[in-house]
């Protein structure tokens, strides 16, 4: 049989701050998007943003490393020590040998990547900075977090565009359940490079894109393009005998994850009519045991939804496929209107999940006040959206689905249980 994996810890850096400050205002439905820092406001914009906030570095990493890391190492290290603090797990000796990691990561380092590169061009390879060069690498972050907490386990990265962190915990998954470790730490991470936003400023995609007003709200449907953010998420994931032997306080089983491609632009997200089957997707996920009995709770589903309007509507489109006749027992939500678009969001969407099992809570879409009718299909009156005013379930969450509808249609779903 398959190994069992569980999580038994997680660490956040987040616009909505670490936890549990984050679980605590995303249930209330804030929002962690702000002005840009010093930004003219007679200027076009974009003048808003979703940065990482209430996160010290030099709380939790303490050794020489520090100055030579990154703003992106530097916020996936800080969620790999909170993971571990909060799965009370002392990574040392051969624990600590057998342990490793998969990070996932859309961008890496992009702001030295551009310093770097317009020394470079400005002064010749010569005089380019040497010691700014290891950083500029995408598996930066996951070598900085092994050096920093001693890992020689299996030392993964992770590169799929927006689907970046939940891949990430689909390696990782992959990688207990065949035996290769029993400690993983898992998930990933993104900065919010000047660079970056005007990249996605030009094609077009942020909000306004119509010209109205700066604000991003999923499923909404006065919503017009989303918001840039950053952060990082890392969970403790263990084999379930490991767990077990060390009377760990488990927080949620993964329970595996299914792919399914979808016709699409390798540049651009799939359109509705290519999510409307999902037939594979709901193969794959009644193999892995979903959806649980009715009595055992509620379902929750974590959208990848930005608040744009083709890929809020095909990841909607998606789940009321997948979900069939269990729309009406499933509340559905994203985060990204609370802490923006940035590639490895993925994995903070899968903490969330997390959390909602352990806790029962849920986390809400707090901007949303018109639902467009086109993020609402399904039979019975379409998708339920997680809005402000709708109460935690009586009997908690059962299960947790997590959905990635990336750029070029490789989607991707995985599944939490309440343990």
């Amino acid at each position: 049989m398959p190994e069992e994996v569980v999580v038994t810890g997680v660490g956040v850096v987040s616009p909505l701050g670490s936890q549990p400050a984050f679980w605590r205002r995303l249930c209330a439905g804030e929002s962690g998007v702000a002005p840009v820092a010093g930004a003219d406001t007679a200027a076009p914009p974009p003048r808003l943003e979703a940065r990482a906030r209430g996160w010290s570095v030099r709380d939790h990493v303490r050794t020489p490393l520090l100055r030579r890391m990154d703003r992106c190492s530097q916020m996936i290290v800080s969620a790999c020590r909170m993971a571990l603090a909060d799965a009370a797990l002392a990574l040392e000796g051969s624990a600590a040998e057998a342990a490793g990691m998969v990070l996932g990561t859309a961008f890496g380092n992009l702001s030295e990547s551009e310093a770097f590169l317009r020394g470079l061009f400005a002064k010749g390879p010569a005089l380019a900075n040497p010691l700014t060069f290891p950083n500029l690498v995408l598996n930066a972050p996951a070598g900085y977090a092994a050096i920093d907490l001693g890992l020689r386990g299996p030392n993964l990265t992770v590169v799929r565009g927006e689907a970046s962190g939940e891949a990430a915990l689909a390696q990782a998954y992959d990688t207990i359940v065949t035996g290769q470790a029993d400690v993983l730490l898992a998930g990933g991470g993104d900065e919010l490079a000047p660079v970056l936003r005007a990249i996605y400023s030009d094609a077009g995609l942020l909000s306004p894109d119509d010209g109205g007003k700066e604000w991003t709200s999923p499923f909404d449907r006065r919503r017009n393009g989303f918001v840039m953010g950053e952060g990082a998420a890392v969970m403790v994931l263990e084999s379930g005998h490991h767990a077990a032997a060390r009377g760990a306080r488990v927080l949620a089983e993964f329970a595996g994850h299914v792919e399914e491609s979808l016709a699409a632009s390798p540049h651009d997200w799939p359109r509705p009519e290519a999510a409307r089957d999902a037939a594979a997707s709901r193969r794959g996920l009644a193999a892995l045991g979903f959806p649980p009995p009715r009595a055992a709770g509620a379902l929750l589903a974590v959208s990848c939804a930005n608040s744009t309007a083709r890929l809020d509507a095909t990841d909607a489109t998606r789940l009321a496929a997948i979900l069939g006749p269990e729309v009406a027992r499933t509340l559905v939500t994203s985060l990204k209107g609370a802490v923006g678009e940035w590639g490895a969001a993925g994995a903070l969407g899968a903490v969330a999940a997390v959390l909602a099992l352990a806790t029962g809570d849920v986390p809400r879409l707090g901007e949303l006040g018109a639902p467009d009718p086109a993020c609402t299909p399904g039979p019975g009156g379409g998708l339920r959206l997680a809005d402000l005013r709708t109460p935690a379930p009586p009997a908690g969450f059962a299960a947790a689905l997590v959905s990635a509808t990336p750029r070029g249609g490789g989607a991707l779903t995985l599944l939490f249980r309440r343990p």
